[in-house]
């Protein structure tokens, strides 16, 4: 990523050439919209690139919560003792008998 220094000296750059081309578009050729389309398209450019920067962050740091949140419910799942106890059979089948299930 680059630093802010760079990031400062681009967009400076990029304003001095965009003034540039409007200037010129103005004075020379006298097409001023022409001028404008061609000092736009450098920032559409930066801004698309910033975007996709962006969300590359983004999806980088969701993976890393998903992958935090995985571990932490494995390690709460396999329980203070380091292992996970299913509940026993007889649990179940009164469970099923006290919800009005009868017994064949």
């Amino acid at each position: 990523m680059p630093s802010t220094s760079n990031k400062k000296a681009v967009m400076g750059i990029l304003a001095g050439f965009s003034i540039l081309i409007v200037v010129y578009s103005f004075i020379i050729v006298q097409q001023i919209l022409l001028g404008l389309i061609v000092a736009v398209v450098p920032w559409l450019l930066y801004l698309v690139v910033r975007f996709v920067l962006t969300l590359e962050r983004i999806a980088t740091a969701l993976e890393r919560l998903a992958t935090a949140r995985t571990r932490e419910s494995e390690s709460a799942a396999a329980g203070p003792a380091g292992d996970y106890q299913r509940p026993s059979e007889s649990y179940e089948h009164d469970r099923e008998a006290d919800g009005g299930v009868e017994n064949e």
